[in-house]
């Protein structure tokens, strides 16, 4: 048994309130994006971005569109966002008083971009000789000071928001602004998973294709899917097979590891599979149905996985799914498998 201050650091008996991720080994997770959004208005609402030469532009009305999660696995902060944000501009020149209006578009800003690289797009309605001067310094000058305020984002959010992360639980401060978002994350996501499978209900609906599963023919597809995460082949099998890592990643309750024979019910029951055959480190494959398919239908669906010198290699190969239901299902494996799985354990996203 483990003494304390000996032994492997995971296992140190520490006194703590939860008594649960000693020395942050486990993940941990939290929801940063109303924080994120709090923080953008407050590095752009009101800058201004001036050229003592030409003029004085001021931003406003500015909105954000997207999410931002920050997680903790062995001790290493991993930060996953992606935003669309937009906002107004309005300035004049120097000895002018007429004043020039445009926009300013954020668009794709992710993990997988340095703020440098991000597009930051400056819109003009009308561009006139009188106000030329203005929207080039806009152009010029005034993307390169957002990129700048983005980059202080950024900051922001791994060495001040994520240190909450790295603090033992009696140290950590509450975050009203997140405390709430995170309880209610499965919630979120469940619901989303719902409306996902609403909408393949509806459908089908329409096309008159399942109320009753009484011999009707179901006209179905093939999907092949292809995705490349940031981890070993190792890694990613017993992120697919291991019930607490499919736990994680799902916000579902799940009872075992993945045996040949066992099943698993996902997303508060929206997803209903059955593994048919596990290789280690090569290969799962499975019966896999959305609950609002005609009953007792099930896809077969293998995947298989390879090392290359970019990451784990997954390749999807999905056969008997409804035709009807091809897009809503390729949708729920990005956002629900992939990107889920990415977020989780910063298999897609910058590791600090």
């Amino acid at each position: 048994m483990a003494k304390w201050g000996e032994g492997d650091p995971r296992w140190i008996v520490e006194e703590r309130a939860d008594a649960h991720n000693v020395n942050n080994w486990h993940w941990r997770e939290s929801d940063a994006t109303q924080w994120s959004k709090t923080k953008f208005r407050e590095l752009l609402e009101g800058m201004v971005i001036e050229d003592e030469n030409i003029g004085s532009c001021t931003l406003s009305s500015i909105s954000c569109e997207g999410e931002a999660s920050v997680s903790n696995r062995k001790n290493k902060i991993i930060c996953f966002y992606e935003w669309n944000i937009k906002g107004k501009w309005k300035g004049r020149t120097k000895g002018d008083d007429k004043w020039y209006k445009g926009d300013l578009s954020i668009e794709g800003m992710s993990e997988e971009y340095s703020p440098e690289e991000v597009e930051v797009e400056v819109k003009v309605p009308k561009e006139n000789s009188e106000s030329k001067e203005l929207n080039m310094m806009m152009k010029s000058l005034g993307v390169s000071l957002v990129r700048g305020k983005l980059a202080n984002y950024l900051d922001a959010l791994r060495n001040i928001y994520a240190s909450q992360l790295i603090l033992s639980p009696k140290e950590r401060k509450p975050d009203p602004n997140t405390s709430a978002l995170s309880q209610t994350n499965s919630d979120s996501m469940k619901s989303r998973m719902e409306n996902l499978a609403m909408n393949d209900a509806m459908k089908r609906c329409d096309n008159k294709a399942g109320s009753v599963n009484s011999g009707i023919k179901i006209v179905t597809k093939k999907i092949t899917m292809t995705e490349t995460f940031m981890t070993s082949i190792g890694e990613l099998y017993a992120t697919l097979t291991q019930k607490d890592r499919m736990a994680a990643w799902s916000r579902s309750p799940v009872k075992h590891d993945a045996e040949v024979g066992s099943s698993a019910v996902l997303f508060d029951g929206n997803i209903e599979v059955e593994f048919t055959e596990l290789v280690q480190d090569q290969r799962v494959a499975m019966k896999w149905r959305m609950k609002s398919w005609v009953a007792g239908h099930f896809s077969s669906v293998k995947i298989s996985l390879e090392q290359t010198v970019d990451g784990a290699k997954l390749k999807l190969e999905q056969s008997g799914v409804p035709e009807t239901s091809v897009e809503a299902t390729m949708q729920g494996w990005k956002r629900y498998y992939w990107s889920a799985i990415k977020m989780t354990f910063g298999y897609g996203a910058r590791i600090m």
